[in-house]
């Protein structure tokens, strides 16, 4: 899909293929509880900022990642499926709350191949969180290949507040 009007663009966190949020198998994802947006399936274990902004937290198991654009619409990174029950193990941290990050920079480094021997779902949802979510007027979502810090997989416009 082609992005026909300009806005506050999310790039993808990781390389893979971007898929509708609501197909991912976990139901709070799927049902979008935590928020709108994607789903990455991860190619690669590089993990970026989708956005400039500050961090606003780090999860303690290093699998979710938060971030306030500087128009004050946050976005979460979730690593995985289920990947909380991993104690961080696979998950190499680059980034701390309250740090300044530019759209690109590398948020954290994953070991998929340990998900994957230990049979979690690597889907990476990336959403514009629900807490967030009304200060937005318009959402546009594009699924398919992505390159991470690089293709926009979501653009939005804030509501006249």
């Amino acid at each position: 899909m082609l992005f026909r009007d300009k806005g506050n663009e999310i790039l993808a966190a990781m390389n893979g293929r971007a898929v509708a949020i609501g197909d991912v198998e976990e139901p709070i994802f799927a049902g979008k509880v935590v928020g709108d947006g994607v789903a990455i399936i991860p190619a690669s274990g590089e993990a970026v900022a989708p956005i400039s902004g500050i961090v606003s937290f780090v999860g303690e198991q290093k699998h979710t990642y938060g971030i306030t654009g500087f128009d004050g619409v946050e976005i979460l990174l979730h690593i995985g499926i289920d990947t909380v029950k991993l104690n961080g193990e696979g998950f190499e941290c680059k980034v701390k709350k309250g740090d300044k990050v530019t759209a690109g920079d590398l948020l954290c480094v994953v070991d998929l191949d340990l998900l994957r021997k230990k049979n979690f779902d690597t889907t990476s949802p990336l959403v514009i969180t629900s807490g967030s979510i009304d200060k937005v007027k318009r959402l546009t979502l594009r699924t398919g290949q992505v390159a991470a810090g690089q293709t926009v997989v979501m653009r939005y416009t804030l509501a006249k507040q």
